[in-house]
């Protein structure tokens, strides 16, 4: 017998509520195995395979996860529903992270040739292999299929997969069980590899696995099905089982899965009262999240940026294309606009009235302060609205579609790979933003005074001086002012990219949840924007 890749004993898992899922579970999966793992919907199948790669991530969602003994002799991949391809890369891109963050690195020179031989192995064209093929146009199976090329590649010899078969044809299901049986088996003859699949396509798990387990939520443990098909389960050619033996797989298990859900009916458990403590706990976590990113970022930012250099153009890329270059012709016509409605309204409201004052020493006494005072909160609620909520929400996605677990299986960090690169493009975008901001304010200012006051530039400095005069050349009364908008701006760029990426790094089990995480990031960037102008002033002025 061969030794196992993967045993646990005495697994005990409680729900947030306290309840129990699993008590004294066992599981043993050994080379070579391929298992498929059945039961009825809500026994926590998912949950289980979580609590076995990643229990931290399930302790975070408020879940109880401990064992009495937990051996892995090898590493373990998950290839969620849909693959889960890292969509901001190329189907050659989604391998050659795989392989740049193995526990074995393969050098850059042969990137094209491993790619080019794990294409071949999954039945998937070798062009794929060049740049420029995007998995948006990717097919279900084949998506599968990159999924386990990707995860085999990064060196990861025990595979979880979770329902590989939804929204494929009967046909598809077939022939991608046959090939991803026989990649197993290659695997298996060298290094030694093993499968573990959940999966509620009975036609899918009598062509792929040799074993078959019940989830039973009575037991709250793992048990075996006894089909007595043996001879059926060992008839195959290249991983392909004929369509007899397939029939008669399928319909032994189909009856001994009726059979045991109609036995382990379970009365529906009446959910248990969170207390208000667990609740205000929640929140304060919640809001202290941001500090938290923070931190992690900065922790994990000489292993972003040093050690692993050749990852952060890959997120740096999307995150300045979708929180820098498109909302930049937002910004530059809002300020513009901004800046020459302010002055309108200075010019009715003083002038306007007959009041005898000329226009230059009004202006003069202006000069930039309503570009000190108003470009910080605009440009930095502005900037939440529309760039930190698209990074967001693009978190957010990655984690709805479970790219995230796939990256976490793969031995990549998320804080080194995702949240390092986006606090820091985030930050950086925002910087240059607010640096437009001002300018379109300036130009508004000097197209209203140009078009509007044109006797001031015979009279005295031109437009452009009077509206740059506090930003270029400040007067000693106003030099504190230029000083708390610059401050201001540098804590803008921190405190947006750190609400950001809390937000949207925070696991996602729907759309709403990235919806909700978008709004709730600009209203808390909002609020304490707010908070953080009145509070300077009032510093400020009690300095003064």
């Amino acid at each position: 017998m061969k030794a196992p890749l993967l045993e646990v004993r005495g697994l005990r898992v409680l729900r947030p509520d306290g309840a129990p899922l699993f008590e004294d579970l066992e599981l043993t999966l050994r080379a070579g195995e391929v298992i498929a793992l059945l039961g009825s919907s809500g026994a926590g199948k998912s949950t289980l395979l979580a609590a076995l790669h990643e229990p931290e991530g399930l302790r975070g969602r408020g879940f109880t996860v401990s064992h009495g003994a937990l051996e892995l002799r090898a590493p373990i991949g998950v290839v969620p529903q849909r693959g889960a391809l890292f969509d901001h890369l190329s189907v050659a891109g989604n391998l050659e992270l795989a392989l740049r963050n193995a526990d074995q690195p393969v050098a850059p020179a042969k990137h094209r040739e491993v790619i080019e031989s794990w294409l071949a192995h999954l039945d998937l064209p070798r062009e794929w292999s060049g740049p420029g093929h995007d998995t948006g146009h990717v097919s279900g199976g084949e998506a599968q299929r990159l999924a386990v090329a990707r995860t085999l590649a990064g060196g990861r010899r025990v595979l979880f997969l979770d329902e590989p078969s939804v929204g494929l044809d009967p046909l598809r299901v077939r022939r991608l069980a046959a090939i991803l049986r026989r990649e197993l088996q290659r695997e298996g003859d060298g290094q030694g590899a093993a499968a573990l699949v959940i999966t509620h396509d009975l036609h899918f798990a009598a062509a792929f696995a040799d074993r078959f387990l019940y989830l039973d939520p009575e037991t709250r443990g793992i048990s075996e099905f006894e089909l007595g098909v043996e001879e059926h389960l060992a008839r195959e050619t290249d991983g392909a089982r004929p369509a007899e033996a397939l029939r008669a797989i399928e319909g032994a298990l189909s009856r001994a899965l009726v059979e045991r859900l109609e036995a382990g009916r379970v009365a529906p458990r009446s959910p248990r009262r969170v207390s208000w403590g667990a609740r205000l706990g929640a929140r304060a976590r919640s809001w202290l999240e941001p500090f938290s990113v923070i931190t992690r970022v900065l922790s994990s930012a000489w292993r972003s940026f040093i050690r692993g250099w050749r990852d952060v153009p890959e997120v740096a890329r999307v995150v300045l294309s979708q929180g820098l270059l498109r909302p930049a012709p937002f910004f530059a016509v809002v300020s513009t606009l901004i800046g020459f409605t302010i002055l309108y309204i200075f010019h009715r409201s003083l002038l306007g009235g007959g009041m005898p004052v000329r226009p230059d020493r009004v202006f003069g006494l202006i000069g930039s302060m309503h570009i000190v005072a108003l470009a910080p909160p605009l440009s930095g609620i502005l900037f939440a609205a529309t760039s930190a909520s698209a990074i967001t929400a693009w978190l957010g996605g990655m984690s709805l579609t479970r790219q995230t677990v796939a990256m976490r299986a793969l031995g990549i960090d998320e804080p080194r790979y995702l949240w390092a690169p986006a606090w820091f493009g985030l930050a950086l975008a925002y910087l240059v933003l607010a640096a437009l901001f001002v300018a379109g304010m300036v130009l508004g200012g000097t197209l209203y005074l140009e078009l509007q006051v044109p006797e001031l530039s015979a009279a005295g400095p031109s437009a452009f001086e009077l509206v740059t005069a506090d930003l270029l050349d400040p007067p000693p009364g106003r030099v504190a002012f230029v000083r708390r908008a610059a401050l201001l701006i540098l804590i803008y760029a921190a405190g947006i990219a750190s609400d950001a990426v809390a937000k949207g790094a925070r696991d996602k089990s729907s759309a709403e949840s990235v919806t909700v995480a978008m709004v709730r990031s600009v209203m808390a960037c909002t609020m304490w924007i707010v908070a953080v102008e009145l509070l300077s002033l009032f510093v400020l002025y009690r300095a003064r």
